[in-house]
């Protein structure tokens, strides 16, 4: 049996895309992020109408999630550490658009996007540090032990 060149391109062509794709399609056995515990309505400063703090295990880390609803907008800060090492922190705060109602999909306020301020939290001032340590404590301790 004789084989033209262009069918053997062809093959060539055909099982090399069939294996990138299989190679490049990658499972993942392990979600990227694990929510470990949530809590709601904690003590905080500045004062909110209500709050929630999530506590999130990545691969190599764990991040503190807390968002303070405010009447004109809500502020979101993140606590980025492993084991009880701080690593970086930071909030971002959006006004809600004015005159909307709510999301139908969120049931929350619009955000409006221009009105984004990120601020990035000097995590060698003690006052941070006393504030990470604060947060962390509203989770308990067989939760914040898988962030080691």
């Amino acid at each position: 049996m004789t084989v033209t060149p262009f069918k053997t391109i062809l093959l060539s062509l055909i099982s090399s895309i069939g294996f990138t794709a299989c190679s490049t399609l990658s499972t993942q056995t392990e979600p990227p992020l694990q929510q470990l515990q949530q809590v709601q309505n904690i003590d905080a400063l500045p004062n909110t109408n209500t709050n929630a703090a999530s506590l999130n295990k990545y691969k190599d880390h764990c991040m503190i999630q807390f968002t303070g609803y405010f009447d004109g907008g809500q502020s979101t800060e993140s606590w980025e550490f492993k084991g009880n090492q701080l690593s970086r922190a930071f909030s971002e705060t959006y006004q809600y658009v004015p005159n909307r109602l709510f999301n139908a999909t969120t049931e929350k306020p619009v955000l409006d996007q221009k009105t984004r301020k990120t601020t990035v939290f000097d995590i060698q001032k003690p006052e941070v540090k006393q504030n990470f340590d604060k947060l962390k404590s509203y989770f308990n301790q067989t939760a914040l032990d898988q962030c080691g």
